[in-house]
């Protein structure tokens, strides 16, 4: 039985980039099969002179998948390491998408997260042993995912609480966190999906600060 190591990948971009990147990447299971994969060499194809083991692995198995038309998360597991060299040429195969993944070994032998923002990759998955410190890892995840938030709800102001129980999408331009809280470019957006998803604790950002505001629907 291998160590399995979790991995929740963000994707954002335009919807056709994010689109694209699913199409590509996220194969489906067929009658007979058990889980869909994300296929890594098929997004981040090997030159032709490269060895065939540059990457650990060539997937990885899809436990769950969501996405609205401006994002899409993948969460998923490899066996006993994360494929690091994958994630290393997402800036260059992807230039138009940004990413945030959290990696955690189940037996917590290494983990932690990294970030694909304006095109630079921040790699914050650390070993474990040795002199490691977790004071100091925790601050930089911390300042990554503030990076990540900011980046997640730029000129998105308006934000709305819903859960979207076992759907794979939904056809909004809208950006979420593992919180379950969704945001919008424009107050008629919250609206629009608030009808047809329900949702609640709808709040403006005024400045660096939210606050609690009315939805009136339609």
């Amino acid at each position: 039985m291998p160590n399995w190591v979790f991995q929740d990948l963000h994707v954002t971009g335009t919807a056709i980039e994010v689109d694209r990147f699913c199409e590509t990447g996220l194969i489906k299971k067929k009658r007979g099969e058990i889980d869909d994969v994300l296929d890594f060499r098929r997004l981040c194809p090997l030159r032709s002179r490269e060895r065939k083991d540059t990457y650990t692995h060539d997937s990885a198995v899809v436990l769950a998948h969501f996405r609205t038309r401006t994002q899409a998360r993948f969460s998923m597991i490899t066996s006993w390491d994360y494929p690091a060299e994958f994630y290393n040429r997402l800036p260059k195969h992807w230039a138009h998408l940004s990413f945030c993944c959290s990696v955690n070994e189940d037996m917590e032998q290494f983990g932690g997260v990294l970030a694909v923002i304006d095109g630079k990759l921040t790699n914050l998955v650390r070993d474990y042993s040795g002199k490691y410190n977790t004071r100091s890892h925790a601050r930089e995840i911390k300042a990554l995912l503030k990076r990540w938030f900011e980046h997640l709800t730029a000129s998105r102001d308006w934000r709305l609480m819903a859960l979207t129980g076992r759907r794979k999408s939904v056809p909004f331009d809208a950006h979420f966190d593992d919180d379950d809280r969704f945001f919008f470019l424009t107050p008629e957006d919250l609206v629009r999906f608030k009808t047809r998803y329900d949702g609640g604790a709808a709040m403006r950002r005024v400045g660096r600060t939210w606050t609690k505001t009315r939805v009136r629907l339609r």
